[in-house]
Formats: structure tokens, sequence, C-alpha cells
């Protein structure tokens, strides 16, 4: 090809054909031109085929991540609300005076338990790292930068701020100075055995710091209740976004 366009140009200057050739060369550049911008056209569609089949990877797998943090939600929510009703039951015993019975010692006990949350976010992180435009669908971008950078952030923070600055000064001293644990070894499982033994229950009926204290744990519970609902939302409305945008 390029030895036949050379000879073109050859024979049109030997027969001194000037202004056709200056039309020919013009006509080549724009053939060459053409041709590049072809080249980089095919070479668009091929990059936005392999950002495509990327995209919907990650999505893929942030919908894995976004499943089990609901999941997670969830069972940290039933949680909470558990452990709330627990220290409503105590309360209304320690402030009514109520005489001991052995079925209390598992509300004591579940008083004291607060429900951790740990967030998925591998795909979030392999999204950061490839860059958040690889996601072309803009109001996906913005709510699963919105979710995982700020809901997931500030709920992580509060909870772990209200245990780390509550529970070790006031709630544990407390729980040690009032309460036996029967089975230690079973506080951790899946189904554990939250029962304790009060030490003192007369003083513990009279002890009103051991009643506010139990009240603001009750209080941080439903609030962290309330957080994890909203993020529990937050979630759902991005997984269903993200299912309907991967399977329209």
């Amino acid at each position: 090809m390029i030895k036949f366009f050379r000879k073109i140009r050859q024979q049109l200057l030997s027969e001194n054909k000037f202004s056709k050739y200056f039309l020919y060369a013009i006509g080549e550049i724009i053939l060459v031109v053409f041709g590049i911008l072809i080249a980089l056209q095919i070479n668009n569609w091929n990059q936005d085929k392999i950002d495509s089949k990327i995209e919907k990877e990650l999505l893929s797998e942030l919908l894995e991540n976004l499943s089990i943090n609901a999941e997670r939600l969830e069972n940290s929510i039933t949680e909470e609300y558990e452990t709330a009703r627990s220290i409503d039951f105590v309360v209304e015993v320690l402030e009514n005076k109520l005489a001991h019975v052995d079925s209390m010692n598992y509300h004591f006990g579940r008083a004291d338990f607060a429900s951790d949350i740990v967030i998925s976010n591998t795909a979030f992180e392999a999204i950061k790292s490839q860059g958040f435009q690889i996601i072309s669908d803009s109001e996906i971008r913005k709510l699963m930068i919105d979710l995982f950078d700020a809901e997931y952030g500030v709920l992580i923070a509060l909870t772990v701020r209200l245990e780390n600055q509550f529970w070790p000064s006031a709630s544990l001293p407390l729980f040690h100075k009032y309460f036996r644990v029967v089975d230690v070894k079973s506080r951790g499982l899946k189904d554990p055995n939250y029962d304790v033994i009060p030490i003192d229950y007369e003083s513990l009926l009279k002890d009103q710091v051991y009643i506010n204290m139990i009240k603001h744990r009750g209080s941080f519970r439903y609030a962290g209740a309330h957080l994890k609902e909203t993020s529990l939302e937050k979630t759902i409305f991005l997984k269903e976004k993200i299912a309907n945008y991967l399977n329209p």
C-alpha cells in the first residue's frame, strides 16, 4: 500500500502536475488522520469493554459486601434491642426494689453486653485503588462513597467511642463489684450464657450510681440501634441500586 502511494506521488511529480500533487497530498494526510482516528476509536472501544468488565466485577463484589453488611447490621440491631430490653428490666427491678429471683441473672449479665459491628469493605477499597470513575453510574458512585466513607465511618466511630469512654471506666468496675460471672467460657459464643449472680443484692438495690450507669448504658443501646438502622436502610438502598444496574 505504501509503495502504491509512493508511485502515484512520483508520477505526479514527474509530470509536473503540482496542483494535483498538492490535492493528492492533502487527501493522503486526511486518509492517514482518518486511519489514526479509527485506530483510536477501536482502542477506546476495547478499553471501554475492559473497563465495563472491571466495573461489573467490582460491583458484583461490592454487592456481596453489602449483603454481608446488611446481615451483620440486622443481627447487631437485634442484639442492641435485646440488651436494651434487659437494661429496662434491670432498671425496673432496682427502682422497685424487687426481691431477687434466678431469672433476673440473665438480664443482669445481658445488661453489660454491647454489640460490635464489623463492616466488610474489600470491594470499596478495590474500587478506590482503581479510581472511583471506574463506576460509570454517577448515582451509584455517590451513594457508595457516602455509605462507606461517611455513614459507616460515623457509625463505627460513635459506637466505639461510646464503649471505649464509658464501659472501662464506669460500667466494668460496677459490674465487677456487684456480680460474679457464672460461665466465663461461654460468654463470647454464638449462644452465650449471660447469667451472672449478684454478690450483694441488698447493696445493689441501694446503689444509685449503678442505677444511673445502667440507665446511661440503656440510652447508648437505643442510640446504637437507631444508628445501625439508618446504616441498614442506606445499605439496602445501595444494594438494590447495584442489583438493578447489573441486571436491568
